[in-house]
């Protein structure tokens, strides 16, 4: 079968293997958030989602802040919460203001190798939505669970995430809306401004796969090519992508469209 999504991950693959220094840091996803011991690592960003049902478009405008604390070196807890406003809605889907149901999460370290020339990790995770507010459906969480890996040579880096999501899990009738494979990758490289204080700057590219399997009606997958930037100082960095839809061409009703992510990180 012939998809656009599953040759940009093929090709993706292929150029992290063949190179011999690779090193990312991912802007859409949060499982990579590692702050030191006792040290605490806040990200605030603002996200402008847009979706198309044919030619009409709806468009979302979502403020997540994730807080995440190095309990030890080798355990981080995380979470993630945030405001969702309507900006345009041109479909016949019913969409409020609201906040977010607050995500927590627990990492942990499974392998750590530094070197003089590298460092490699890998860590598993597991967290899920809590449904505390009124606006919450009741009695459904979306529970998730993964592994995230970095290889970060010199200059370069790279990060791999992969998790798998329970999409609005209901504990009365024990089954979910879908279930969800999550890939993320990213690749960066470090240019020092010495110019600027010795600023930081980072263009980073991710690529990114999404596999929703829904317990009614088929099976869809999408994917976004991610072009950004960070620029980093010992305690802030700033962050932006400009996410670019690949949807499936079996895909129907609801597709992606272009979403651009901003937002700064702070360390205490």
């Amino acid at each position: 079968m012939k998809n656009r999504v599953y040759l940009v991950l093929i090709l993706a693959g292929i150029f992290v293997l063949q190179s011999s220094n690779t090193r990312a840091e991912g802007i859409s996803v949060d499982a990579g958030l590692t702050p030191a011991q006792d040290r605490i690592i806040i990200r605030m960003q603002y996200r402008n989602v847009l979706s198309k049902m044919g030619d009409n478009q709806m468009i979302m405008h979502m403020m997540p802040i994730v807080i995440a604390y190095g309990v030890t070196p080798d355990i981080t807890l995380m979470m993630r919460n945030g405001y969702m406003a309507v900006g345009k809605n041109e479909t016949m889907m019913i969409m409020a203001d609201r906040w977010m149901d607050p995500f927590f999460m627990g990492k942990v370290k499974l392998l750590r190798k530094n070197t003089r020339n590298y460092s490699f990790g890998i860590a598993g995770f597991a967290g899920s939505t809590f449904p505390i507010w009124k606006s919450s459906m009741s009695k459904t969480y979306s529970p998730k669970i993964g592994v995230n890996a970095s290889y970060r040579p010199t200059f370069w880096s790279f990060d791999f995430n992969s998790a798998y999501e329970w999409v609005n899990y209901n504990t009365e009738l024990k089954e979910s809306e879908s279930g969800e494979v999550q890939l993320n990758m990213a690749i960066s490289r470090n240019f020092v401004l010495r110019k600027l204080n010795n600023l930081v700057i980072s263009p980073v590219q991710e690529l990114s796969f999404v596999r929703s399997n829904p317990q009614m009606g088929e099976s869809v997958s999408f994917g976004f090519i991610s072009p950004g930037f960070q620029l980093v100082s010992p305690h802030f960095k700033f962050e932006t992508l400009y996410q670019i839809p690949v949807n499936s061409s079996k895909s129907t009703g609801m597709k992606n469209g272009a979403r651009l992510i901003t937002g700064v990180r702070l360390l205490f």
